[in-house]
């Protein structure tokens, strides 16, 4: 959706989708189904009246859906109708492309009662006074929206953020523990080592100590100092 600078080409989707601007979401998207259905370029083909239609309808629908583009739609329409730029909405009126057999067509005339009635369901905002008692709540509805929306944003970022930080201490540990098997394994081949060394110097003390002695004893026998 765009909206333009120029108020006077502002148009009213409320109208356009034959809803009161308090309609409800679920109301928004009947409406579209019911009107997408009727002036669908495949039900009406090689009508260019039903195709520009058929456009308005869903440009009015990709931002009435939209909770975003609703309000801050409804605050520049409202601002348009108090400078009566725009026509109040009204459900009654027919897009601005109609086909001549429903613009033609004669209307029973209605008592002031049934009138009555009418603006009474349809909830339509007249009044300048109205108006201008909505706009601040319909703007601070539409920051309140942002700032949610950031909000949940700053949420995701923390949350992604402190996942990140688990996994990256838990790989350090991983890291950690394997350098200390590792260590702890070479410590071992060490000790090993120097047990293999101990006891083959044990053995050799054992097999080389009783030559000694037998050389003493001969040595002595023969009159020589065995020192």
């Amino acid at each position: 959706m765009c909206f333009s600078k120029s108020v006077t080409k502002l148009k009213n989707y409320y109208t356009i989708l034959e809803i009161p601007e308090s309609a409800s979401a679920e109301m928004i998207k009947n409406a579209y189904r019911n009107l997408a259905k009727r002036w669908h370029p495949d039900v009406n083909p090689g009508d260019q009246i039903a195709e520009k239609m058929f456009m308005e309808i869903k440009e009015a629908y990709t931002t009435l859906s939209n909770a975003i583009k609703r309000n801050y739609y409804d605050y520049q329409l409202r601002k348009a109708i108090l400078d009566k730029k725009v026509e109040p909405t009204t459900t009654t009126k027919v897009g601005s492309f109609r086909k001549k057999e429903q613009e033609t067509t004669t209307t029973t005339k209605k008592t002031t009662q049934e009138k009555t009635e009418k603006k009474e369901k349809e909830k339509v905002f007249h009044s300048s006074e109205t108006y201008k008692n909505r706009l601040d709540d319909l703007l601070k509805k539409h920051n309140d929206l942002v700032e949610k929306q950031k909000k949940t944003a700053e949420a995701n970022r923390q949350k992604e953020e402190k996942e990140k930080t688990f996994y990256d201490k838990f790989r350090e540990n991983r890291e950690n523990s394997f350098m200390e098997q590792k260590l702890k394994q070479s410590e071992e081949k060490i000790q090993e080592k120097e047990k293999a060394e101990h006891a083959t110097m044990e053995t050799e003390e054992s097999v080389v100590k009783p030559q000694k002695n037998r050389i003493k004893a001969i040595l002595s026998i023969l009159g020589f100092r065995s020192d």
